[in-house]
């Protein structure tokens, strides 16, 4: 990363936009300005991104703890900056997704020196049993504590009325600690501390009421019949769903009688139940009924035009494409129609999908693009897919969809020298590792190549 020359306060503002913006996104641009800026505060950025989990989905993306603390250990304002995540951590209402990044934090910055975050986070867990106070802490009380951290927990909530009780069952996390704790006997451990402590007694109790967690069998996958498909089109359900895999196995005679079972439906809840199954196989017979469908007005509650588009990705025809060029000149974040380029993208058709892209206002309508913009180019390779998903990478804060976005420049050898140090000090763990396979294939070429040089050279 190139430094500037001078550090004026216009430069030093426009480097913590900057430094803010990757740090939203969930980027290593972060570190690498970090390194290359020691004179800059980055504090107040960090600060904001430690109390609120900027990532797109928080559930499913988790905390972005590690990401943050890595920075905060680097900043020279660390001592600052951990004593405002201690204080906002004794919050009494917070998202949820904000206390479980904050109580992460409190576990490192304790692993890293400042014992009070330990005394901080368990007094904050204990509150949790407060009618006014959101519950955390869980999790990291174990982390600290270890088995002493198990009894604190199990003896609150076995003090709880035994109604409230009932919200608070978690042997998943026991067997959780168990598995992470194979030279204990969890379980016996409970037991004999509740021989004297009746509240960890009624804990005990509360969990043994629940099925432990076991690992399902592992099933052969068989093909769908013909009754099994119509099965879930009959259900009360309001959608339906598929296993490809399973769509995949029926032989053409089977998937054919789907077909026609759905242009003789004259429900259309039904038929647009359908439509989910022609996504995992072509429809076999003249396409019209679907691009009639997917004609229509959206209706997010019947899904009938989303479902026909999906089923219509797997086709190529001319009036497809016609239909998807024209929503996309008359609906101003056309997301819901980009399948239909997945088999009918034609070269050139990149230009047309960043001005798409670029109707975008915010991340959350950029993500929506995500998905479809993947399927686009896993389906037609080459190195035009580099604008879009460069476009992509730099302001999406969805780190799930930016790990398949990343894989699919580096498989179209597009993957450029300014995003590739970045992926190292991502905040998704895989993207990290991903950077280290990246460099040791490049690492392996490179031997190739001198040795190819070796064996050629004159002797």
């Amino acid at each position: 990363m190139k430094k500037q020359t001078s550090l004026d306060p216009d430069n030093i503002a426009a480097l913590q936009k900057q430094f803010f913006h990757s740090l939203t996104l969930g980027t290593g641009r972060t570190m690498l300005l970090m390194k290359a800026y020691p004179a800059v505060d980055f504090s107040k950025e960090l600060i904001a991104a430690a109390t609120k989990n900027l990532a797109n989905d928080p559930q499913c993306e988790g905390s972005r703890a590690d990401y943050l603390f890595r920075l905060i250990k680097r900043s020279k304002q660390k001592d600052l900056i951990a004593n405002v995540v201690l204080q906002k951590l004794k919050a009494r209402k917070r998202g949820v997704n904000d206390l479980s990044q904050l109580c992460d934090l409190a576990v490192l910055l304790y692993k890293d020196g400042i014992v009070r975050a330990k005394e901080v986070l368990i007094q904050r867990f204990e509150k949790s049993f407060h009618a006014d106070f959101d519950a955390c802490g869980e999790f990291q009380v174990l982390q600290l504590e270890g088995l002493q951290g198990l009894f604190r927990m199990a003896e609150h909530i076995g003090k709880l009325p035994p109604d409230e009780r009932e919200n608070w069952e978690n042997r998943w996390l026991v067997e959780n600690f168990q598995e992470e704790n194979k030279s204990l006997n969890v379980f016996s451990e409970l037991s004999e501390a509740a021989k004297n402590n009746p509240f960890i007694q009624n804990y005990l109790e509360l969990i043994g009421d629940s099925k432990p967690l076991t690992s399902s069998p592992r099933i052969k996958m068989s093909p769908y019949t013909v009754n099994e498909v119509e099965e879930i089109i009959h259900n009360q359900r309001p959608r339906a769903f598929f296993n490809h895999a399973r769509i995949q196995k029926m032989t053409v005679a089977e998937i054919e009688q789907v077909a026609r079972n759905f242009l003789e439906t004259r429900d259309d809840a039904k038929k647009f139940k359908y439509l989910r199954f022609f996504y995992a196989t072509e429809f076999p017979f003249s396409y019209a009924p679907l691009l009639k469908i997917a004609r229509g007005k959206i209706d997010f509650q019947t899904r009938a035009v989303q479902n026909a588009v999906l089923a219509l990705s797997n086709l190529n025809g001319a009036d497809i494409r016609a239909l998807a060029l024209k929503k996309f000149t008359t609906v101003r974040i056309p997301w819901v129609y980009l399948q239909l380029l997945v088999s009918n993208y034609q070269p050139g058709d990149v230009d047309m999908l960043l001005e798409i892209m670029g109707r975008s206002k915010n991340a959350d309508e950029l993500h929506l693009f995500a998905s479809e913009l993947i399927a686009i180019y896993e389906a037609n390779p080459g190195t035009d897919c580099k604008a879009p998903l460069e476009l992509m990478y730099h302001n999406m804060n969805c780190a799930l969809h930016r790990r398949e976005l990343v894989e699919l420049l580096f498989e179209n050898g597009v993957l450029s020298d300014e995003i590739l140090p970045e992926l190292a000090y991502d905040s998704e763990d895989r993207i990290r590792k991903f950077y280290r396979y990246v460099q040791r294939d490049r690492a392996r070429l490179k031997a190739t190549i001198m040795s190819d040089n070796l064996r050629s050279s004159p002797k």
